[in-house]
């Protein structure tokens, strides 16, 4: 890892424990809800991922930018014929990793290694003429339950199974891989709801079956607060996703100092858990698009 990339990821890390360190359990809200409108993408339509796509949707919420639309200086001028006006230091590095391929000089066999590498974008709202013809279409925010309809088909096509053992608690169990949620009218929103089963869902999907990630057995240590923080991201994205209002629940206040802690001790820690709850996430929206898929041949 370069220099800069390497100060770009404490650039991130400060950015994010200061939020967690200030807002508390609604350090998210701010970029959950510009999630909810557009999701941050590059001047040629792919949308990020993973930490620039929480980076760049905080920026987002701190600058007020109404676009998400964001590229490099090269790719705005040379490659689309745009010019930037009063973008000066306003540029924010995003970082990436790209495989490069070698040739192992012992066994002739071709091997390739992660390499990470990081640039600047800037928002389009620098650019002069552009007029955001591909934005996608924004959608009303509701806390109505009748309208949750894409969180809900998440639920259901997700293939986790959910069970109702435990009236009072939401939690995911390994020994018969099962998620607990309490009934729906113990919720005063459907954000507290949904949230708390995304929450949960993000857990299922660190199973071995799934994406075998380690799971922290002991309140307190560094495995669990880092599991918990790859669900709360997780839970994010897909609140984001699906147009639910991100709502923190208040016993998460538990895991802030730990969360803070973790990022603290290594800035890397951040690009880690935003990634595993990128893979997370789009495990469980994969999995419920291939579940559709197979119920619309079976029903035709």
């Amino acid at each position: 890892m370069d220099k800069k990339t390497k100060e770009t990821m404490h650039e991130i890390t400060a950015r994010v424990t200061s939020d967690m360190a200030t807002e508390g359990l609604n350090w998210v809200k701010p970029w959950v809800n510009v999630l909810q409108h557009n999701q941050p993408m590059s001047a040629r339509k792919h949308q990020y991922r993973g930490i620039n796509r929480i980076n760049l949707s905080m920026i987002m919420a701190a600058r007020g930018y109404t676009s998400p639309v964001f590229g490099t200086w090269n790719q705005w001028t040379q490659d689309l014929g745009y010019e930037l006006e009063g973008a000066k230091g306003k540029g924010v590095r995003i970082v990436f990793w790209s495989l490069i391929k070698y040739e192992d000089k012992k066994t002739g066999e071709e091997k390739v290694y992660p390499k990470w590498n990081s640039w600047v974008v800037f928002n389009s709202q620098y650019v002069k003429g552009w007029k955001g013809d591909f934005l996608p279409e924004e959608k009303e925010l509701t806390q109505d339950w009748s309208d949750i309809i894409d969180a809900e088909n998440l639920a259901e096509l997700s293939g986790a199974k959910f069970v109702n053992y435990d009236a009072n608690s939401a939690y995911y169990r390994p020994s018969n891989d099962t998620i607990n949620m309490p009934a729906k009218e113990q919720f005063k929103t459907a954000s507290g709801y949904y949230g708390t089963l995304f929450h949960e869902l993000a857990h299922w999907t660190g199973s071995k079956d799934r994406l075998d990630r380690k799971f922290g057995t002991r309140f307190g240590s560094e495995g669990y607060a880092f599991e918990e923080l790859i669900a709360e991201l997780t839970s994010a994205i897909l609140s984001g996703l699906t147009k639910v209002d991100a709502e923190p629940r208040a016993d998460h206040a538990k895991y802030l100092n730990g969360w803070i802690k973790c990022l603290k001790d290594d800035p890397e820690a951040i690009s880690k858990a935003c990634g595993a709850a990128d893979k997370a996430a789009t495990f469980i929206l994969e999995t419920a698009e291939q579940s559709e898929t197979e119920n619309q041949k079976i029903a035709s």
